[in-house]
Parts: C-alpha cells; structure tokens; sequence
C-alpha cells in the first residue's frame, strides 16, 4: 500500500506558502489539525491503512497494528470527512493539536545568533558550535567523517581525557524532523565539556565519549528551509509518483543487519519510512559506519542513538517480538538505571525493552547494527520527549528539560553499566 504522505495533499489542499531560502518555498499548516485515534480491532486497523485513498492523510506513526494510539494530520478541506469516517467505523478519537502551523511556529528556531539550549538551531550554528569546542580543548579530537548525499560535512567528536578508556557513541538526527534529537545531543556534549557538576566530569574522565550529533545535515536542512516534516535524507530513490521524484531513505532502515524483514511501508519508496532498494545504500550510514569501525574492537562499548518521540529506552532487537539478545536482562537493568533516574528529575517516565516488543517490529536500525554486527554489549534507541502531545514538535521551551532530565538517566545508566560489567 502506497501512502503519498504529504506531498499529494500540498498540491490538493492548497497549502499556504511563504519564502524561506532563495528558490525555495516553506510549506505552511495554518489550520491543520493532529488526531489522536486508538484503534481497538484488526477491521478498524484494517480501514485505517486504507483511509488514504479518499481523505488526504499524513500518519505521524508506523501503522503496527491494533491495541494502539496513531496521530495523523488532517488538512481543513478533509476534516469532517475524517470524523465522519471515524465516526462511521466507532474509532475513538480526539484533537490534540488545532492548529499545527501555531505549534510549528512554537518550536521554531529562535535567535540564531549563538548556541544554547532554549531554542533550535540551524545546522550552521551547531556546527560553528562544534568547531568552537573543538578549537578550545585539546582532547577533543574532531573530523569530518564523510559527507552527505549533497555535500554537507557529518561531523565526528571524540572527547578523550585519558587513554585505556573505554567509550560511549552518542547518535543525533539521523531523522530529520527529530530536531530534540541533536538538540539533546549537543547538550550531554556541552554537559561533558563544561559542566562543573563533579559527576559529569568524572564521567568525561574515565570513560571516552564519541559523538555524531548530525547523521543527516541533508534532512535536517530541508525541515528547516523547505517541509518541516521531513523524516528521510535527499537522495533521489529512482521512483516517481504523481507528484514527481520521489526523494530519500529513512536511513534507521537501511542497515544491513536483518534488513528489510519487517517494518510498515518499508518498500514504499514515496512513503516516509522506505528502507531502500538494498541495504547500506546511503553515503551517510556508511560514513558513520566507517567511522565506528576505525576504532579497535571491543573500544566501544555503548551505543545510544536519539530520536523522538514515546520516552522509551528500546533495546536489540527491533526485527522480531519473539527472539532477544543473550545479555537482555543486563541490558534491562541498565535501560531501568536510566528510567529510574530520568523519572526523578520531572516525572517523565521512560518505558524499556525490546523495540520490537514495546513499539513495533522494524529492521534495519542503528542500534541492531551497533549490537548484532559491531558487537557492541549495550545499545539503544532512546526516544525522548513526550507521549504524543507534541511529539515530533516539542516547543523549544522544552529543550533544557529534556537535556537536564537525559543528563541524569545517562549518569545513571553508565554506572549501571560498570556495575554490570559493560566496560570491562
């Protein structure tokens, strides 16, 4: 089944739009509205994939099936059309947002000047920032470890005090429109390089730190100058539909390690959530796999890949439901330690264990790889703020909140991990 995602409905309703970058236009939500519906049954599931084929939709979730809550956008022209339908097949639903172009405009960027954590920056500014860090501090190593599919630097740091370390990867915004991503990332870099708190620079001394805060500069771009709800990275995929080329990959379903078993429209090249035609397609994994592989076996030892948005901590394996990791109890105690200890901050409570267990089956990603491939004994995807009320447009006000409270589920979580025997 073929979603159109957006790019049908720009055309079809009309979409507003205002000048963002020479040459391009910045699409516009004024009016458009976020559902919430839970699907209780396989037929209102099954009605649910087809909705497409008469009102114009934009699923915000993989459709995994039912016993769960989806948010959709729903332009003014199909509103009523929705709820009726919804109506019609006794789907329980409700507005959680009435306006999307207003909450946009909440967590856009805002002054751009200098780095900090109240607001979103363009890549430019966390880039600068990076550079600005990497000039100033003599064990911090910086690089560019490739470029992307137009050009753009993907940028490595590690941060080492002392050698015989072993070390922790941090991964941001390898999806686009997941701008809390490497906003929460750039913050525990900061935290590592900066902070006075004696926890903090305990752990920037005794454990190496390596960080991508960008995997995809191309996306993250575009969310800024063109489609904010951009997911996959610019290449064009060599498919077409009505609207033209068909751009990107989501690159978390591009890594070869039991890709392409399971996923929602995974082999839809048009749709948001396309693995590729083949595994490691995209010039940008491929850098930041080169760049894990240059470090010696058995030097990393934790991978921790950042996205939004459900407050989990999942764990290997995202492929099945039914087959887990040897060391899955260890690696939930240690997803616990960091639950526990987010929780303490300002109550927002993180949910772990298996991805394909919690959230839904999926292959192909990050933290499969880093685990089933690379060897790597804890690896995660933590998914950060909220459950559902922003979701995927946290407003900026949030931003040091999320960092404060991952701060504090990170500290716990690496010590867990010594204790668990992790780093040894």
């Amino acid at each position: 089944m073929r979603l159109l995602i957006l790019l049908i409905g720009l055309l079809t309703v009309g979409l507003v739009a205002a000048k963002s970058a020479p040459g391009r236009m910045a699409v516009r939500y004024d009016n458009f509205k976020v559902y919430q519906v839970t699907i209780e049954t396989d037929l209102q599931m099954e009605e649910l994939r087809k909705i497409h084929e008469h009102i114009t939709v934009h699923f915000l979730n993989e459709l995994a099936g039912p016993g769960r809550t989806y948010n959709l956008i729903v332009g003014p022209l199909f509103q009523r059309s929705l709820e009726k339908t919804l109506n019609f097949l006794e789907i329980v639903y409700k507005v959680i947002v009435e306006d999307l172009q207003k909450l946009l405009d909440e967590a856009s960027v805002g002054d751009d000047s200098h780095m900090e954590w109240e607001t979103y920056h363009t890549l430019d500014t966390i880039y600068d920032w990076v550079d600005q860090e990497c000039a100033a501090h003599d064990y911090l190593e910086c690089k560019v470890i490739g470029k992307s599919h137009e050009g753009r630097d993907i940028k490595g740091v590690r941060l080492s005090k002392r050698s015989g370390n072993k070390a922790i990867l941090l991964e941001g915004n390898i999806h686009a429109m997941e701008w809390i991503s490497s906003a929460t990332v750039t913050f525990l870099l900061n935290q590592l390089i900066n902070s006075e708190d004696p926890e903090m620079q305990r752990l920037s001394e005794e454990y190496d730190w390596i960080v991508v805060p960008m995997v995809n500069p191309d996306g993250f771009v575009y969310t800024h100058e063109v489609e904010r709800l951009w997911r996959k990275n610019r290449r064009p995929n060599g498919h077409m539909n009505t609207t033209g080329a068909c751009y990107g990959i989501d690159m978390n379903r591009n890594f070869d390690y039991h890709w392409g078993g399971a996923g929602w429209n995974i082999d839809e090249p048009c749709d948001h959530w396309f693995g590729g035609e083949e595994p490691n397609t995209e010039v940008e994994i491929l850098s930041l796999q080169d760049f894990v592989s240059s470090f010696d076996d058995g030097y990393i030892r934790s991978y921790m890949a950042f996205h939004a948005y459900g407050q989990y901590v999942l764990l290997p394996y995202g492929h099945s439901n039914t087959e887990f990791p040897p060391n899955y109890e260890q690696m939930q105690r240690i997803a616990a330690a960091f639950s526990d200890a987010a929780a303490e901050v300002y109550g927002s409570t993180f949910t772990y264990g298996a991805s394909g267990l919690l959230n839904y089956v999926v292959s192909g990603a990050a933290k499969d790889w880093a685990y089933g491939v690379k060897n790597i004994p804890f690896t995660c995807t933590v998914e950060l703020r909220d459950k559902g009320t922003f979701g995927f447009f946290l407003p900026s006000n949030q931003i040091t909140e999320v960092g404060i409270e991952v701060t504090a589920g990170l500290k716990a979580l690496v010590n867990k991990a010594q204790e668990e025997g992790i780093f040894d």
